[in-house]
């Protein structure tokens, strides 16, 4: 079974702007991708990352749709080890910010086959750099894997 990190981006986005056709598909994609999670084709990951930056949402509204998504999906957590820290200085290094530094080491810790993200910067950060897990748009991985 294929394992799966997804962005906290990725939880965000069927609460975005679905006007925007790159939105609404990437929104689309995601749902298709929770929906393989749900149905147990692929299974879902998250970390205390995940959980930290959920908690930072700013508008309550978009906050609560994201927990309610979120805490339905039943997620298996990575645990934190010491070494992510090591890693995530490696890894910032290559101009990968702080937190998706850590999305990706946690990713790597648990061998996760795609890590899944929106956003455009860290994808092609993540192509600079000898990662263990393959980074793509939500889109993308659907017409790739699935």
């Amino acid at each position: 079974m294929l394992k799966i990190y997804l962005d906290n981006c990725c939880y965000n986005r069927p609460f975005d702007d679905l006007r925007q056709e790159k939105i609404n598909l990437e929104a689309n994609a995601i749902e298709n991708i929770l929906e393989k999670h749900i149905a147990h084709k692929v299974k879902i990951y998250t970390s205390r990352a995940i959980d930290y930056e959920i908690k930072k949402i700013s508008s309550k509204d978009k906050k609560r749709q994201v927990e309610d998504l979120y805490d339905g999906l039943n997620l298996e957590n990575i645990p934190y080890t010491y070494e992510l820290d090591s890693r995530v200085e490696e890894l910032e290094q290559f101009h990968i910010h702080f937190m998706d530094a850590y999305h990706i080491a946690y990713a790597e810790s648990k061998e996760i086959d795609y890590f899944i993200t929106v956003d455009r910067q860290l994808i092609n950060a993540s192509k600079k750099v000898n990662l263990k897990v393959k980074v793509v748009n939500p889109i993308e991985f659907v017409m790739e894997v699935m």
